[in-house]
């Protein structure tokens, strides 16, 4: 199992998982162009990929590192009030 110190990338726990890129796209229903591009550091996932790669990977989001800095990003970017930008209250 991993440390939390050294989280796993998407590319270790998929090769841990025996899965090709084309073979877990298709169990998260995504594209496989998707899954390169994560793993090559091209691009953020969004959250809704984070749940259903997580989910075909069978981890938690937060165990991988690509899905945890996705997720830090996202929080930074989040408004100061909590709330969703363009909806009033």
């Amino acid at each position: 199992m991993w440390s939390m110190s050294v989280m796993p990338s998407l590319r270790q726990v998929r090769r841990q998982r025996l899965l090709t890129m084309r073979e877990l796209a298709a169990l998260a229903g995504v594209a496989s162009s998707t899954i390169y591009s994560i793993e090559a550091g091209r691009t953020k996932p969004l959250f809704r990929v984070i749940r259903q790669l997580a989910a075909a990977l069978e981890v938690e989001p937060g165990m991988v590192d690509e899905f945890r800095r996705a997720m830090e990003a996202a929080e930074d970017r989040e408004p100061p009030s909590g709330r969703r930008r363009g909806i009033d209250g």
